[in-house]
């Protein structure tokens, strides 16, 4: 089912009160959450129930299931897809069951379910107020005639956590970003698809589409641009550029055919990253073509999950989906520097 800030934890205010016989009025500061200091893994886990590890910034500090420890007797749903976040808010996609679990991010206590108005819901961005999340609908293995253009973004109302509006994407809709006010919606699954729709939030319509070579996957912001990778089973993988100031690809560099179906594109240090199997390869922002040789290969025995940021390399391997899995962390230049056991299916890696 697979297809990625730092806020600081809101501190109450206290009036101090300076009493020569009471020393009760001395005010007490909060307890820093337990999740403040490192990150999450998201295990996809099956069709009953995902969960999320949480690994220390140092590595040293490793804390499975943590949403069933700090809420017993509950769990986010089946197939967890993706997280994302509003200040000290982390919303949980769990596309299996049709429900978001909102919790305070470094502390994982339950907030918020929403789970009406939504059809296999895969990834969400918060702009002035509202969450946009991108919603697969059906597939058209099981729904032929419109299940490659019934894909729709919801538009949630954080104030209730209710969805207030849908936006239907005519195509697929998949990752999903928000820059300068705008949000950027890739219209790519599975290799298929080679567009990217431009919503208003002010209107809450699509206002422009963007056409690409290949199927766009994965996606990061720097400069001023928009950094698209593409790919499919069957051409050439493509690196796009998107002005954000005229919405226009401004360039592409298609790759060689020895990277084909490349993944999971970020950026770290002035470089981009992106894996194909278990590699990773890397190469400069500037670069107008890429290097056919990996950076390293990782241990992994199918990665289904990476990401570049705070000059570490985060892999997470997926052997198989009747067993858990295990995140690789890796330094800049792939030499390995933690080994986790963490749940089953990882798919993703989300930073406090």
């Amino acid at each position: 089912m697979k297809f990625s800030k730092m806020f600081l934890v809101s501190l109450m205010s206290f009036p101090l009160f300076f009493s020569c016989s009471n020393d009760d009025d001395v005010p007490v500061a909060p307890v820093p959450g337990a999740f403040e200091n490192g990150f999450f893994v998201l295990n996809e886990g099956n069709a009953t129930t995902g969960s999320v590890t949480f690994v220390s910034n140092d590595l040293n500090t490793v804390k499975q299931d943590v949403y069933v420890t700090v809420n017993p007797s509950d769990n986010i749903g089946g197939y967890a897809q993706s997280i994302f976040f509003d200040g000290d808010k982390a919303f949980i996609i769990s596309n299996g069951s049709n429900k978001i679990t909102v919790v305070n991010r470094y502390t994982f206590k339950l907030i918020a379910k929403i789970t009406t108005g939504l059809s296999i819901p895969r990834y969400g961005v918060v702009v002035n107020g509202k969450a946009y999340v991108t919603n697969a609908n059906t597939f058209s293995y099981s729904n032929p005639t419109t299940g490659d253009t019934d894909d729709f973004v919801a538009v949630i109302n954080l104030s209730n956590y209710t969805v207030e509006n849908t936006i239907p994407l005519g195509t697929f809709g998949e990752k999903i970003t928000a820059v300068n006010g705008k949000i950027y919606v890739a219209n790519g699954a599975f290799g298929d698809g080679n567009s990217m729709k431009i919503i208003s939030p002010s209107t809450n319509t699509v206002v422009k589409t963007l056409t690409f070579g290949n199927s766009p996957n994965s996606m990061f912001e720097k400069n001023g641009s928009l950094y698209v990778l593409c790919s499919s089973y069957a051409a050439n993988s493509e690196l796009a550029k998107i002005d954000l100031t005229t919405d226009t690809v401004s360039s592409t560099i298609v790759m060689d055919s020895a990277l084909g179906n490349a993944q999971n594109l970020s950026f770290d240090n002035n470089k981009f990253f992106f894996s194909i199997d278990s590699k990773v390869y890397d190469e400069d922002i500037t670069a107008t073509t890429i290097a056919t040789t990996p950076l390293f290969t990782s241990s992994a025995v199918y990665l289904y999950g990476m990401i570049a940021k705070n000059s570490r390399i985060y892999v997470a391997d997926s052997p198989t989906f009747t067993a858990d899995g295990k995140a690789f962390i890796y330094s800049s230049i792939g030499t390995l520097q933690k080994e986790v056991a963490v749940g089953l299916g990882p798919n993703g890696f989300y930073f406090n």
